[in-house]
């Protein structure tokens, strides 16, 4: 008896003989790193700023990227925005201020004595600022302060008070030396991902933590922490900027 031609199979022997065929293995998932789940972030941060997403869709996104384990994680997140392959370098790098010269005092103070003291905003620190918070809180934010290339030293003492520094946005190339003292107190420092932190302080029955880890690029500014942490602490941790403008231009002086 002849065969049928081999259109006029039946589907048993075009069942079996897929049977036959190897599976395709799948491919093995690449985990993701910190700088890929960072330009990810800038993705989304740019969205909300742009309108295309609402602050509360932000956050929800960003909690996803630095949720994510894997490559293939991140995709879905800016499928409707911007696909994560055809982001190029230069899109993920945050925009800069420029260096020239600015008309600064020698020296300007904050002092926060049973009370508080804010500085935000644009503002103009001497090439010196110095603050004291005793039984008191210290903010300062000098991601839009007025600098130059002739860099900031920051002289902070903090008695049974706590005074937080922020020195995310500052420009590429600036030097900033923290002169840090804490007794029974606290002083939080706060850099870009991409700043330079050199922490060489003492703790004595108090503790210098510098948890920020490594620089993302080497171009960024240079942070130098030192100083005496007594029965108190100074850290030093690294933050990108927040989708909120928390950096606005209200400042209050102190």
């Amino acid at each position: 008896m002849s065969q049928p031609p081999p259109h006029e199979q039946g589907d048993d022997d075009q069942g079996a003989g897929a049977e036959r065929l190897p599976a395709k293995p799948e491919p093995p998932a690449i985990r993701a790193s910190d700088a890929e789940r960072e330009e990810v972030a800038e993705v989304v941060r740019q969205a909300v700023s742009d309108g295309r997403l609402t602050i509360v869709e932000g956050d929800e996104r960003l909690r996803d990227v630095y949720a994510a384990v894997f490559r293939r994680d991140l995709v879905p997140i800016t499928a409707d925005l911007q696909p994560v392959e055809a982001r190029s370098t230069t899109a993920a790098t945050p925009s800069r201020r420029p260096l020239g010269h600015v008309d600064r005092p020698s020296s300007t103070l904050s002092v926060a004595v049973l009370s508080g003291v804010q500085k935000r905003g644009e503002w103009t620190p001497g090439h010196t600022h110095r603050v004291v918070a005793f039984w008191g809180g210290a903010e300062l934010s000098f991601r839009d302060a007025r600098l130059d290339e002739a860099g900031l030293t920051i002289g902070a003492i903090a008695i049974m008070g706590g005074v937080s520094i922020d020195l995310r946005g500052i420009p590429a190339g600036v030097e900033v030396t923290i002169q840090a003292v804490a007794i029974m107190g606290g002083i939080d420092v706060t850099v870009d991902p991409d700043t330079t932190v050199v922490e060489d302080g003492f703790g004595f029955m108090g503790a210098f933590e510098d948890g920020s880890g490594g620089p993302q690029r080497t171009d960024g500014a240079r942070v130098r922490v030192t100083g005496l942490a007594l029965m108190g602490g100074v850290s030093v941790a690294r933050k990108p900027l927040a989708i909120e403008g928390d950096g606005g231009p209200s400042a209050i002086e102190g």
